[in-house]
């Protein structure tokens, strides 16, 4: 059956964005994405017999003029590139209209926000919907630490689509930024929800220094290629048609995937007065009826106790007396622990 791949990326994160050295910005885990699954930086404008076949759409706030890509990129109206990116999305997926297909989807931020509305407005069967720490706030940002984002999502609701089979969501245990509250999946058998070590762009991709993002790029890989998608290795892309007549180059350097526990956490740091108004620790949480669930316990990545295990300053204050399960490297689920604590090893026992 023919498997096609549709890839969101987040606000203002475009594969150009690997040019900019200077501010540790790089490409997203997005764009490796749909690379190391054979993707082009020009989608395919007719359809072919490749047994996979990626699409990738670059993030709101990429589109048209200056002044429309500032506009859109803070306020994300539905009219505008919201609109412009789904109709897309929906013609790409036209081409295969007399083909046996398998849907994938991918998304980042706004662009996970995207990736779920996508799949709950098609009527195709979807195999996999994986998204990194969505943020689907639109119009005016709320800073209210104690509201969800339910009446500013870009889709309907927390509940996934019941044509997609699984769903797997990264979330970042360390943003603090009230404008980037995760919209978070409600509570499913078929959904696997996640929170790892870092920021919002630690989880979804995007700085040059990006460690923390190849543990989630790594993980997402992993629950990819168990609902049936093939990737390929970085010395298997051909890079020389990973150029554009604008100088646009991508190179093996951008996708090498290199986990690090102990990469940079690229924290936002602000006036004391400013980060009062605008920064509060996440609530690690589960979702039932689009309201965070007492009676739920959420899961956090096992490198998560790795770094607070080797890097001394790690501490992050979501954990701060919450119950969760750790996510082991053998993918099953450990005993309830609470708190950081519960996460230190006896120091006879640490590398």
């Amino acid at each position: 059956m023919k498997k096609l791949i549709f890839c969101f990326d987040g606000t203002c994160n475009h594969p150009a964005d690997n040019e900019d050295y200077v501010s540790d910005t790089s490409i997203t885990n997005i764009v490796k994405l749909h690379l190391l699954l054979a993707g082009d930086l020009n989608n395919p404008s007719a359809a072919n017999e490749q047994p996979q076949t990626s699409f990738y759409y670059s993030g709101v706030g990429t589109y048209g003029s200056w002044l429309s890509r500032a506009f859109n990129s803070v306020f994300a109206p539905e009219f505008a590139d919201v609109k412009t990116i789904l109709a897309q999305a929906q013609q790409d997926l036209a081409l295969y209209a007399e083909q046996d297909v398998e849907v994938f989807i991918f998304g980042f931020s706004r662009g996970a926000a995207l990736a779920r509305r996508f799949a709950a407005s098609i009527s195709h069967h979807v195999a996999f919907l994986g998204v990194f720490d969505t943020v689907a706030a639109i119009g005016l940002t709320d800073l209210n630490a104690t509201t969800r984002p339910a009446s500013d999502v870009v889709f309907e609701n927390g509940s996934l689509s019941d044509n997609v089979r699984h769903a797997v969501h990264l979330v970042a245990l360390d943003e603090r930024r009230l404008a980037f509250q995760p919209t978070l999946f409600n509570q499913s058998e078929n959904v696997l929800e996640v929170w790892f070590a870092g920021a919002h762009s630690d989880i979804g991709g995007g700085f040059w220094f990006d460690g923390l993002s190849d543990i989630t790029l790594s993980f997402m890989m992993q629950q990819a290629y168990l609902a049936g998608l093939e990737f390929l290795q970085p010395n298997d892309i051909d890079f020389s048609r990973l150029n554009d007549d604008h100088g646009l180059s991508i190179g093996a350097d951008d996708i090498d995937i290199v986990p690090l526990i102990d990469g940079v956490l690229h924290d936002l740091q602000r006036s004391q007065k400013m980060a009062r108004q605008t920064l509060a620790p996440r609530q690690l949480c589960v979702h039932n009826n689009d309201l965070p669930a007492t009676d739920l316990i959420p899961i956090i990545h096992h490198s998560v106790l790795e770094r607070i295990n080797s890097v001394t300053a790690y501490r992050p204050v979501s954990l701060r007396n919450q119950t969760y399960q750790i996510y082991l490297p053998s993918g099953e689920l450990s005993d309830v622990k609470t708190g950081i604590a519960d996460l230190r090893l006896p120091r006879n026992n640490q590398c």
